[in-house]
């Protein structure tokens, strides 16, 4: 909706509300107050960075003390050249139900170009087919045994699941429902509770899920790239964080993570990365990686 004239400090009504909207879908952070129709110092200064990145504004700390008819006109240029990538059937977009408790306070939103890396999880547990069971994950995608994706967070939003702070403020994670061995074939590597229950024993991986993932990486690869940004990293989320050392396990690297580089071109980062105090992908995992322990 474009305006007749420029929106000062402290206007209020729809054509704040488009503006806000607009800046979110375009992963500018608008963390305190949202999309609120309340043209404020948190909105002007996502304007102010959309203007830099757009080169209508030199790089400045000063707020914008205004939005301009000139401004609000490539705000909603950019908005409308925005490619979404119609979703999969199989993506079920959990977004409005999800608390989104996960997000990052210090940077909630990235813009396009910042998204360059997806993230293999396994839960761990089994959470199940339910959309209402995922509701406490802090993840953007949650895949279900049967095969269910489930969306709870857009692909803008920096979502604390990856351990390591740049890790997350880059990355897209991915969840796959199930417990499985670090070391496929070797049940003592295989998470197990505490307690005196009984031990569980590892599960597979079925087609369905594994289909459903390569669903949800391609879609997450497809729509950034239509977005103006480029995915060019996989990682299992033990590189990011010791205490996941079998996050995913050989299974699902094997057949997901490598699937993914092979497929996408994407890196992992060599035999000798790590981020934070993560761990390498061990010889186990990535038989290229000679000499990396589990």
């Amino acid at each position: 909706m474009p305006i007749s004239s420029a929106l000062k400090n402290g206007s209020k009504g729809p054509a704040v509300l488009e503006i806000q909207t607009q800046l979110l879908a375009l992963g500018y952070a608008l963390p305190r107050f949202g999309a609120d129709g309340d043209l404020g110092d948190e909105t002007l200064a996502a304007y102010g960075a959309f203007l830099m990145e757009a080169g209508l504004r030199t790089l400045s700390d000063e707020l914008p003390k205004s939005v301009t008819v000139v401004g609000a006109v490539a705000l909603d240029q950019a908005f409308q050249a925005l490619n979404q990538h119609a979703q999969p059937a199989k993506i079920l977009n959990e977004e409005a139900h999800h608390p989104h408790a996960g997000r990052s306070t210090s940077m909630p939103f990235r813009p396009w170009r910042r998204v360059t890396a997806i993230v293999l999880h396994q839960t761990a547990t089994k959470i199940g087919e339910k959309a209402s069971s995922w509701h406490t994950v802090p993840i953007h995608f949650g895949v279900t045994r049967a095969g269910k994706i489930y969306q709870l967070y857009a692909l803008t939003e920096v979502c604390n699941h990856a351990s390591d702070t740049e890790l997350n403020r880059a990355s897209v994670g991915i969840e796959i429902d199930g417990w499985f061995c670090g070391i496929e074939g070797q049940p003592e590597t295989l998470w197990q509770p505490g307690g005196s229950g009984p031990k569980r024993k590892p599960m597979d991986l079925p087609k369905e899920q594994e289909d459903a993932v390569k669903t949800a990486v391609e879609w997450v690869i497809t729509t950034v790239a239509a977005n103006g940004g480029t995915v060019t990293r996989i990682h299992p989320h033990r590189q990011s964080s010791k205490d996941r050392r079998s996050d995913p396990g050989s299974l699902i690297w094997q057949r997901l993570g490598m699937w993914a580089k092979a497929e996408f071109g994407l890196d992992d980062g060599g035999k000798d990365f790590t981020m934070g105090n993560g761990l390498k992908i061990p010889a186990a995992w990535d038989p290229g990686y000679v000499g990396n322990r589990y």
